[in-house]
């Protein structure tokens, strides 16, 4: 095989790869430290007014911070995903102000930026599996 042809394949392999890549179904708002993943179904205005509230409340710290927006299994409700810390477990408890910020921060996003459909915050792993709901919006959760 000529090599033009070689590199041709290789180039092209190298593309269906990367494109591959981004094939779960998920778009990102990148805004420096915070990223925002979503599903191709929400509504990026949202995603976009969240970013802005998020920086604007100051809840970037100096690290990178991921965040996953997704639906419950209900399509009712906005799920936050958050990971509160990168070394957190399901046997770690949230102490009382980082709860009272949780609640204080899920009260200013349900009347400010998920007003039709409301939002509740959870805690993930570093792979946005969730751990709790420390204040969820159905109690029988």
């Amino acid at each position: 095989m000529p090599k033009s042809i070689e590199k041709s394949f290789v180039i092209a392999l190298l593309c269906i790869l990367l494109f591959a890549c981004n094939m779960t179904g998920e778009k990102v708002v990148d805004r420096g430290h915070l990223k925002v993943y979503f599903s191709d179904s929400t509504n990026e205005e949202i995603i976009g007014k969240f970013a802005d509230f998020w920086i604007q409340g100051n809840y970037i710290e100096d690290r990178p911070q991921n965040i996953k927006i997704t639906e419950d299994t209900t399509n009712e409700v906005y799920q936050i995903r958050l990971i509160l810390r990168e070394d957190f477990s399901p046997e770690m408890k949230i102490d009382f102000e980082e709860l009272k910020l949780i609640g204080q921060i899920q009260q200013d996003l349900n009347t400010r930026v998920f007003v039709e459909k409301k939002c509740e915050l959870v805690i993930c792993d570093n792979k946005f599996q969730m751990i709790s709901t420390p204040i969820p919006l159905n109690p029988e959760q």
